[in-house]
């Protein structure tokens, strides 16, 4: 009974990943992430089993992470940038705060994988229960 129990977990969790994947790929091509595709290519789980428990990891391209935060190349921790700037009219000199060109957030990690992890408690709740229980019946009608 235990190994249908490993086994059950390791194919929900596989589920999991799969529509994460899959759900990832359309929203991020839907939002135009990734110039050369070597991103969205990157994009894969990995099951691991160790005894009764069961652990899986997402894993991708670390700057596909940034994208998702809005942080990176050219976007400094404070989204503007300070420039000194003489006012020759008032003859007073100080910082003045200018927008830069920031990168926006493309949510297409965090919103997709979070979204579904309630998905994903719920199947391994009672999804257990109703396997066992069709298992079961099947078994005794084939007795």
């Amino acid at each position: 009974m235990d190994n249908i129990k490993a086994t059950f977990v390791q194919k929900a969790l596989a589920n999991f990943n799969e529509e994460a994947i899959a759900t990832m790929q359309i929203v991020a091509n839907r939002l135009g992430i990734g110039v050369s595709g070597e991103g969205l290519k990157s994009l894969a789980y990995k099951l691991y089993s160790e005894g009764q428990s069961a652990n899986s990891s997402l894993s991708f391209k670390e700057y596909l992470r940034m994208v998702d935060m809005g942080a990176g190349r050219g976007h400094p921790l404070g989204g503007l940038k300070a420039t000194v700037v003489n006012l020759k009219a008032s003859n007073q000199s100080g910082k003045v705060f200018v927008k830069d060109n920031t990168r926006k957030p493309k949510k297409f990690y965090s919103k997709i994988v979070y979204g579904k992890i309630t998905g994903l408690q719920n199947e391994l709740l009672y999804g257990y229960t109703e396997e066992t229980i069709a298992m079961l019946k099947s078994e005794m009608q084939s007795n």
